[in-house]
């Protein structure tokens, strides 16, 4: 089983053939891989791509979807009904509306409630940008336009193509040309840092969009 198998790309000594030997020969393995960013695992496997060594093989895929307001909701209400604690609706929607639908979120939410009732939903923003700062810097260092493609989406909320554009240079006072725009804006979709529903990019996790605009000011 490999975790974030995504960052096998960055390695040197050809690992798709040495999967490809394994699933054709070693029969009593099976290979589980995982990533947060699925869009460049599936880029590494090459599972659709005809010169990939892995190009054909059988596989299965799970993708795990963050909850929707509905499903957090119901999530929450059957944690505190195990713990006998009861919550009112309005604070498990407002924790559902800040938090979004990530289940880590959810549980350590539900892991403060008992000690610091409505207030764990900012403890839980607070800890939740802190962790994922280092990665957001990470991630910055990669492209010169990925902060403000970041920044622009959080300040907006939902962000076209064009409204990207012009919070760049906005920010930058450059205009970046469309293929380096259209190529971050794609990357970071496969990444998972962003969504696209139509015309429209999102920040999937609410956590994320808090911790950008934190970094803005």
């Amino acid at each position: 089983m490999l975790d974030e198998a995504q960052y096998l790309r960055y390695s040197t000594i050809g690992l798709r053939p040495l999967l490809a030997y394994t699933y054709d020969h070693l029969r009593n393995i099976t290979m589980v891989l995982t990533g947060s960013e699925v869009g460049l695992l599936h880029d590494f496997l090459g599972l659709d791509d005809p010169s990939s060594e892995l190009y054909g093989r059988y596989y299965y895929a799970i993708e795990l979807k963050p909850f929707d307001r509905e499903k957090s909701i119901e999530f929450l209400r059957r944690g505190f009904r195990e713990l006998g604690i009861n919550v009112e609706d309005k604070v498990l929607e407002r924790a559902a509306d800040e938090l979004g639908g990530i289940v880590g979120w959810l549980v350590y939410f539900g892991r403060l409630y008992p000690e610091k009732g409505e207030d764990a939903i900012e403890e839980v923003k607070e800890l939740g940008a802190n962790l994922v700062r280092a990665e957001l810097e990470e991630l910055f260092s990669r492209s010169q336009y990925y902060r403000y493609v970041m920044e622009a989406v959080a300040v907006l909320g939902r962000a076209r193509w064009s409204d990207v554009l012009r919070y760049v240079m906005a920010r930058t006072g450059a205009k970046p040309t469309n293929a380096t725009l259209s190529r971050d804006l794609n990357n970071l979709v496969k990444m998972g840092f962003l969504t696209k529903d139509g015309e429209q990019y999102g920040i999937p996790d609410p956590i994320i969009r808090y911790a950008v605009l934190r970094l803005t000011k």
